[in-house]
């Protein structure tokens, strides 16, 4: 980072395929964090969709993901509730 740490929370683009090759190299069940990158990467619903694909298409089917929400701007929790149940169906 040129010799200066930036303040708050570091999130590089390449940080999701690093951390989801660890966790598919782990035999043990994993809990894939930070998959949104707390929302500092984001630009659209799409990329939402888009992170949740890539996580599940890589971990293993003994690991999980968690995943923050803040609930004032929009119902995070119906909206990401439903891109999981929308994956999950397709993957069965």
């Amino acid at each position: 980072m040129g010799g200066e740490l930036p303040l708050g929370e570091i999130y590089l683009p390449s940080d999701p395929p690093r951390m989801l090759k660890v966790i598919r190299q782990t035999p043990k069940p994993c809990l894939a964090y930070k998959i949104l990158a707390a929302g500092r990467r984001i630009e659209s619903p799409a990329q939402v969709r888009q992170c949740f694909e890539t996580a599940f298409s890589t971990i293993k089917p003994s690991d999980a993901v968690i995943v923050g929400m803040y609930r004032q701007l929009t119902d995070q929790v119906h909206e990401n509730a439903s891109i999981v149940r929308e994956i999950s169906s397709r993957s069965r």
